[in-house]
């Protein structure tokens, strides 16, 4: 099961980027968000302070983790035209 997360500032607004994580739990950890948003690169990215907490890459403020949810993907099945070629 994946978790759908998008982290967002107090301050400014700015978003950080929608990511994906894997986990079984209902709220992802601090270390999670960390691994995922790794991959995010460019002005969106969050920058991790000393505590691990997320901070604004525009104005420094604390970010927030919003809109989490869980996502099910399964893989697409295959349809009648596909099975006869």
């Amino acid at each position: 099961m994946s978790l759908r997360a998008e982290l967002y500032c107090y301050f400014c607004g700015h978003g950080s980027g929608e990511v994906l994580i894997a986990t079984k739990s209902r709220r992802p950890s601090p270390e999670q968000l960390k691994a995922a948003y790794a991959a995010v690169t460019g002005p969106r990215a969050p920058i991790w302070d000393q505590g691990e907490q997320p901070v604004c890459p525009r104005c420094g403020g604390q970010l927030f983790l919003e809109k989490y949810e869980q996502t099910v993907r399964r893989p697409a099945a295959p349809t009648q035209a596909s099975r006869a070629s």
